[in-house]
């Protein structure tokens, strides 16, 4: 911020306008506002934060009432401040909230707090804002800081310096952190105490954590953890505080041998369990070889029990060959049989009917008897006969013809079932003699196939404790791998946390310096004024 010239109406102690012109008087790049006590000085720079912000610092910015007792009833209070923010050219203009003869009557009446924001552009001015808070807002983003920011670093109040040098040393101790912001510097020291117990208390977890880690490593390795005798004198540990917490832990090296070890067992392992994997598909291979061999034997038997049936099969053949003949021939008669039966019915049956047609024709008159003649009832009884006796013959011929066409087709059948029989029993002793052969192969080889079945079958019993060792070795292997990691993180941590500390006694050791410094120039400020027999332009 850079001010260029300032006018003040009816505020503080000024009754009229002032105006005062800061080019011309930062021609040279520094100037001093000097006179005696009550001239205005003061009122001056809260002028300048009241422009900026719309109030006054210190004890001075409670009192609501700024307007001053020595202007006239007609003069408004007001301050315009033209000044230079965040590099763009601004004009603000503001009144405080005071009391006004009213328009029409008599009495007062009370105008509220108004402010106008310019800037230049152009060579002309244009309003930004009429609004209290939106011009606040802009002003406070063209600064930034805020006003509590403002008057501790840019201006400073002359009452609390006065306090400061009546104070006592605790309470100006607490004065110069209040005035010029020191509480960051004890945020800085809290937050570097907060974060060296967070850092401690995570270097305790580390350190449970790695000593979980080497007695899961120690465990599944089988050896014990290394104490302190056996850390080497020559390993380097860390200083102070963080060698006695962490003198018990053992070196890294510990570790690395465990996982070189644990590396090498699980390699020896794998390797193993690779032969005894190769082992294994060997004697699966034999098992498949002696599975096919049984199941050659097994079709073996099959046939030879085949042979056997059909052997046995072919005397019970010849019994249905005979049987089957038989009824060949009973087959032939059968019709006939048949047929003289129901011509012996039909024939019982014509001889009842002749019978009661004779007693008919001897009840009938003799005049009808006489008509007839006797060679007419013998010629019909004599055609019946004949016809009888040569449709018999005929009905006996159709049958026999009959038989024999069955008996001719069913012959035709037994020769093709015949024939296919003997190829299929040629077929089967052919089978039988194959299965004989291999047979005596396989009963050749069944001692060295035996032999690997039983290698194979104890390769598969000692598999699991080989699997479970080579199991045992990779999580030995995982846990000295994890080990070295979590002693690696100690180890950043522990450099984490020596840095840490450096760097919070050298903040402390600075922000020390810098509170001495500030101290020794105002107080070589102070001295430059004062002059022997003359009042403190400060305190009186």
């Amino acid at each position: 911020m850079r001010p260029h010239r300032l006018r003040v109406t009816a505020f503080g102690a000024f009754g009229g306008t002032v105006e005062v012109n800061f080019e011309d008087l930062a021609c040279s790049g520094l100037f001093l506002l000097h006179g005696e006590t009550g001239a205005g000085k003061t009122t001056l720079l809260d002028a300048i934060g009241f422009a900026l912000y719309g109030r006054v610092p210190g004890e001075r910015g409670k009192a609501r009432r700024l307007r001053s007792d020595h202007a006239a009833p007609g003069t408004s209070t007001e301050v315009q401040l033209e000044a230079t923010l965040g590099g763009r050219r601004m004009r603000i203009t503001r009144k405080p909230e005071q009391e006004r003869a009213k328009l029409r009557g008599a009495g007062t009446t009370t105008e509220q707090a108004r402010v106008l924001l310019e800037e230049q552009a152009g060579g002309s001015w244009r309003a930004v804002s009429t609004r209290v808070g939106e011009a606040d807002a802009e002003i406070a983003d063209l600064m930034g800081m805020s006003a509590d920011q403002f008057f501790q670093v840019v201006l400073l109040p002359q009452g609390e310096f006065a306090r400061f040098l009546h104070a006592d040393a605790g309470d100006r101790a607490k004065l110069l952190q209040r005035l010029f912001g020191t509480d960051r510097f004890h945020a800085v020291e809290e937050w570097l105490a907060r974060r060296r117990k967070a850092t401690a208390d995570e270097v305790r977890e580390a350190e449970a954590g790695i000593s979980g880690l080497l007695a899961r490593v120690a465990q599944a390795a089988g050896v014990p953890v290394p104490s302190d005798d056996a850390v080497p004198s020559d390993d380097p540990r860390p200083s102070g505080d963080a060698e006695s917490a962490h003198g018990t832990l053992p070196p890294a090296s510990w570790a690395a041998q465990l996982a070189e070890a644990a590396q090498a067992g699980a390699a020896a392992g794998q390797a193993q369990v690779a032969r005894h994997r190769q082992e294994l598909d060997r004697t699966l291979d034999l098992l498949r070889d002696a599975e096919r061999l049984a199941d050659r034997q097994r079709r073996r038997q099959d046939a030879l029990d085949t042979r056997d049936r059909l052997a046995a099969a072919k005397a019970d053949l010849q019994d249905r060959r005979a049987e089957l003949a038989a009824a060949a021939r009973a087959a032939e008669v059968a019709p006939a049989l048949a047929e003289a039966d129901r011509t012996s019915r039909a024939l019982a049956q014509a001889r009842v009917r002749e019978e009661q047609a004779r007693q008919r024709a001897a009840s009938a008159p003799a005049t009808r008897a006489a008509t007839a003649g006797p060679g007419a009832a013998a010629a019909p009884g004599a055609s019946a006969a004949e016809l009888r006796a040569a449709g018999q013959e005929h009905v006996t011929r159709l049958g026999r013809l009959e038989g024999l066409r069955s008996v001719s087709r069913q012959a035709d059948d037994e020769d093709q079932a015949a024939e296919a029989a003997r190829a299929s029993a040629a077929a089967l002793a052919a089978q039988v003699d194959a299965a004989t052969a291999e047979l005596a192969h396989d009963q050749r080889q069944r001692p060295g196939l035996s032999r690997e079945r039983d290698q194979a079958a104890e390769a598969g019993q000692r598999l699991p404790a080989v699997q479970a060792e080579a199991d045992r070795y990779a999580r030995a292997a995982d846990d000295a791998r994890a080990l070295v990691k979590a002693q690696a993180d100690r180890s950043r941590q522990e450099r984490a946390y020596v840095d840490a500390k450096l760097e919070a006694a050298e903040l402390v050791a600075a922000a020390t310096r810098l509170r001495e410094a500030r101290i020794d120039g105002m107080r070589a400020e102070l001295a430059a004024t004062l002059v022997d027999g003359a009042p403190c332009p400060v305190c009186g």
